[in-house]
This record gives structure tokens, sequence and C-alpha cells, in this order.
């Protein structure tokens, strides 16, 4: 957003935006009631776009989302959510669409209530902050990070990168770590979290009011549950102890067993961000993810607690609770 122009050019803008946008007159019809030239009302309406006082959305109706409140429902009963936000979109319009849409519709519901927000990194998050529409946000808000900001992340958004250009939406300010999120072994981890500026930007990261973040599940090729752990560099000994553990997925870089156990070890020791109990305290954590393919990590991110609100496409959502009902009656019949 550019500079506010003084109040006086002020005036003159927002009366010409009134003209042209609102009422619909030519250039040259504002320009014969304002008593300036074609060429000023050109700027005039150009330092308007500049300055946020006209925005300007395109609206695609390909891009519908339609949200199945049956499966809400299911979700938040069989999970104990506090919400979820499900749903189809129109043809052309995939998974990660629908859940970015779904997102930026469910951060624009609580844009006025948060104060504090918590963003991790990746994909689904890349995704989320470009669906959320400019918008006015209070300068009190603030943007923190959730996991160190380089990304380990191929093709993907790192965290830092996705909290500047959603301050650049909201025109507010965002935090950073200057830190990677993964590192290559428990020493270098070690080192880095004993920095005092890293120290001080996790721990008010642990003071947001509302965490947004992707869920990532293992098994999916190319996935970020995949790269995460190529990034972390295991030694044949921590990979054999790792697939021991059987994870199915992550949320924010810690990985969960398909119960929604937290796994300790090799993978906990590698990340710069967050802890699980320290996700716990936050007040209202949102965890997004789009794809069937997801469903063994989704269902593990659930089954972990953590997530208060759950973001999905509906064939996810269906897949993740037929799961679930398919685990519950085998644990009955044994």
């Amino acid at each position: 957003m550019g500079k506010v122009p003084a109040t006086r050019s002020l005036d003159l803008v927002i009366a010409a935006a009134r003209m042209y946008y609102e009422e619909g007159r030519s250039q040259r019809g504002v320009a014969q009631a304002l008593g300036i030239s074609e060429s000023s009302v050109s700027r005039t309406l150009s330092a308007a776009r500049e300055a946020g006082v006209v925005r300007i959305l395109i609206h695609d109706p390909r891009l519908q989302v339609d949200r199945a409140t049956q499966l809400e429902t299911r979700l938040e009963r069989a999970f104990g959510l506090a919400g979820a936000w499900v749903g189809t979109g129109a043809p052309g319009v995939g998974p990660m669409g629908v859940v970015a849409k779904l997102g930026a519709q469910l951060f624009a519901d609580r844009l006025s209530s948060m104060r504090r927000i918590g963003l991790s990194w990746g994909a689904t998050i890349g995704r989320l902050v470009e669906a959320i529409e400019p918008q006015a946000a209070s300068p009190e808000l603030e943007l923190l990070p959730l996991v160190g900001g380089m990304s380990a992340l191929e093709a993907a958004p790192s965290g830092t990168t996705s909290l500047s250009t959603l301050a650049q939406k909201l025109g507010v300010r965002a935090r950073r770590i200057d830190a990677p999120a993964i590192v290559e072994s428990p020493q270098t981890c070690a080192a880095i979290l004993r920095e005092s500026s890293v120290r001080r930007a996790l721990e008010l990261s642990t003071t947001v009011d509302t965490a947004w973040a992707g869920i990532g599940a293992v098994g999916v090729p190319g996935g970020s549950s995949e790269q995460l752990l190529a990034a972390m560099r295991l030694t044949p000994e921590e990979v054999g102890l790792v697939r021991a553990a059987d994870p199915a997925g992550d949320f924010c870089g810690r990985f969960f067993d398909e119960e929604g156990v937290a796994l300790t070890g090799p993978t906990a020791s590698r990340v710069i961000g967050v802890g699980v109990e320290d996700l716990r305290r936050i007040p209202t954590v949102v965890g997004l993810a789009g794809g069937v393919g997801k469903a063994r990590g989704v269902l593990a991110g659930l089954r972990s607690g953590l997530i208060d609100i759950a973001v999905l496409d509906a064939e996810l959502a269906a897949e993740v609770l037929r799961r679930h009902s398919a685990s519950a009656r085998g644990a009955r019949s044994r």
C-alpha cells in the first residue's frame, strides 16, 4: 500500500474515485466536474489505487467453494474440534485451491478478533496467504513465525516469505526468526537455540492467540513430510529408529505416529520452531490440508489434540472419517 495523500489531496482522490468507480463517469466527465485535466484524473485514479483508497477485486466464478456442512459436523464430533471448514470446488478447482479459499474466508472472519497470528511454512500456507485478500487490519496486530525462516522445502515458500506477503496485504509488520527451520544435526540445533535472538523470537512465537499451519503426511512422494525427513540428513541408525516409530505426518515440523503421539528422538532434535507443548498452549490452532493422499497424516494430526479448527477438502475429510471409523471398529473387535 502506498503513502496516503495529504488531506486536501485525499479529498480530491476520493472525489475522483467515487465519480469514476461508483458513478461510472468517464475520465473526461470527472475532469470537467473537478476542473482538472484528463491526465490529472488518470494520475489521481492511480494514486487512489496505490494509497488503498480503491481496491479492485476480480471475482472468478470458477473459484466458488461450497461448504460440506455434514462432513464438518462429523469431524467436529469425531475429534472434539472447535470448528471444521470443509468444502468442494467447482470443476477445475483442485483440493489445494478449495482449502486456500476456505482458509482465506476463515481468516477474514477471525481477523478482527486476532491480535497475534502465528504462521508456519510450506505450500499450503503459501496458497492460503495468496488467497487472502488485502484488507485493513488493526495496527496492533502482530505476525509471528512458528518455525525458522529458511525453508527446507523445495518449491515452497519459506515462513519469512509468507509472513512478509501477508504483512503487506494487511498493512502491518511481521517478525522473523533468523535461523533455518530444519538443521542436519542435534548439535547444530542446540547451538542455534542457545542464540539469544533465536530464543527470544521463539518465546514470543509461543504467545500467539491463533496459529496457522499445514498438515503434512509421510509417504506422499515429494510431499513436505518426506522433504523434511530428507533435509534432516538422518544417519542409518537414526533412520531405523524413525522407521520403527512409524511416523504418519507432521505439524510445524513435529512428527506424529498414527495415534497422534509426538515422536521424540532424531526428528524432534533438528527443528528450529515452537514445540508440541507450545502448540498445545496456543488458544486456537488452525490446521490446513488438501488432497486425499494426506489422509493418514491428517488423521494423526487430528488425533494429536493440537488442532482446534481443521480446514480440509471434502474428499480428504471423508477419507479421514472413514479411516477413523474403521480403526475404531477394529479396536472394538479385538
